[in-house]
């Protein structure tokens, strides 16, 4: 009987590490250099894969020019029950995202272009003094 509930256990932890090593793993050099040059054809976000749950979404983060319009991104992005971030290095020009399927894909993209764009206003609104004081407050990101 010992035996048997071992093998389970052993069997259930393969099971459990095999499932984490797959999917989207931004940190993976090899995910890296896949996207390094990941053309966007002018668009911000793109949708890069699926599995049974999630659609998966890279972002074109050049886009969003310095530090504050980076973290002020992801601040949103926090407000959305519909994403999650799976690649919270803000200094890097493309960015990972998730979103369980059951949100449509041009629903997500769509999201991701009005976060933006709120990005947009609030940085051309702010003067460098805002912008820097709303950092001291709120930036935790490498």
């Amino acid at each position: 009987m010992i035996r048997v509930l071992f093998l389970a256990l052993i069997f259930a932890a393969s099971l459990t590490a095999r499932a984490q090593q797959e999917g989207f793993q931004p940190d993976d050099t090899a995910f890296i250099s896949k996207y390094a040059n990941q053309d966007f054809n002018g668009k911000f976000a793109l949708t890069i894969g699926r599995d049974t749950t999630n659609n998966y979404f890279l972002l074109d983060f050049s886009k969003l020019p310095d530090r504050f319009d980076r973290v002020f991104f992801m601040n949103l992005s926090f407000l959305s029950e519909e994403l999650v971030n799976i690649d919270p290095v803000v200094t890097k020009n493309r960015v990972c995202f998730m979103s369980n399927k059951k949100n449509k894909e041009d629903d997500v993209l769509k999201l991701f272009e009005d976060i933006k764009n709120k990005v947009t206003g609030t940085s051309s609104a702010w003067s460098n003094e805002q912008k820097s004081e709303w950092l001291k407050e709120n930036d935790k990101y490498k």
